[in-house]
């Protein structure tokens, strides 16, 4: 298992501190997708913001970014 982070920038960036440990890199992406998924349904959530969450290995490379509301990922 190797550890993953999940970075949530908008207007500032809000960095995970104890990331999350998975099997492999492809589930920690989904992971990622799932993060980006709820931060767009939680009605407080200000969609002309231009959230975006990003997925890092334990090294600090990024695999994943996600765009919150537009249901899109790039990698």
């Amino acid at each position: 298992m190797q550890r993953y982070y999940s970075i949530i920038h908008n207007r500032e960036t809000q960095a995970d501190d104890v990331g999350e440990l998975f099997d492999s890199a492809e589930l920690a992406i989904q992971y990622g997708a799932r993060v980006a998924r709820d931060i767009a349904n939680d009605p407080e959530h200000d969609s002309a913001a231009g959230t975006v969450v990003i997925v890092v290995d334990g090294g600090g490379a990024e695999i994943a970014r996600h765009s919150v509301g537009r249901g899109g990922a790039e990698r």
